[in-house]
């Protein structure tokens, strides 16, 4: 059994503005366009994205290739909201494995847009217990997680 890290970030925005944003995030052709991280992005299909479908991102850290690959887990829509979660499914470094620590990495991006609403990002893993003594260093990472996603998306023009 593992210990739980969570971080959940939040901004009201105008309707039209979550709108854009919703239609940037769901077009994996768009996101290095938007993302700061997402320098190139690979994705089941270029112009849509769906349950199922697998997303991987490649970024330049210090000069190696990380890639992140995602799965789309669900996406839940209604008439004034839309919310997507997508599951991790690893990091590797130049081709390598890393990141093997985190375990049941998940982000959940919830789309409402209505008067009064905005964007809400919440990130979550597990890690054992061993790892758990970098609870500081983790919750930076989830923390920083949301902040990106919220902050690229709510960017959106």
């Amino acid at each position: 059994m593992g210990k739980i890290f969570t971080h959940t970030a939040r901004k009201s925005m105008p309707p039209q503005q979550v709108k854009k944003g919703l239609a940037a995030f769901r077009n994996p052709s768009k996101w290095p366009d938007w993302n700061s991280n997402a320098k190139n992005l690979l994705a089941t299909k270029a112009e849509s994205m769906d349950e199922g479908d697998h997303l991987a991102v490649f970024q330049m850290v210090k000069g190696s290739l990380i890639e992140t690959k995602w799965l789309v887990d669900s996406i839940r829509e209604g008439d004034e909201y839309c919310e997507i979660e997508l599951v991790g499914e690893g990091q590797s470094r130049n081709e390598r494995p890393i990141a093997k620590g985190l375990k049941n990495l998940m982000i959940s991006i919830t789309f409402l847009y209505q008067e009064g609403g905005g964007i809400e990002v919440h990130a979550s893993c597990e890690v054992s217990m061993l790892l758990a003594v970098f609870s500081k260093q983790i919750n930076g990472f989830m923390k920083s997680q949301a902040e990106q996603f919220l902050t690229d998306l709510s960017s959106i023009e």
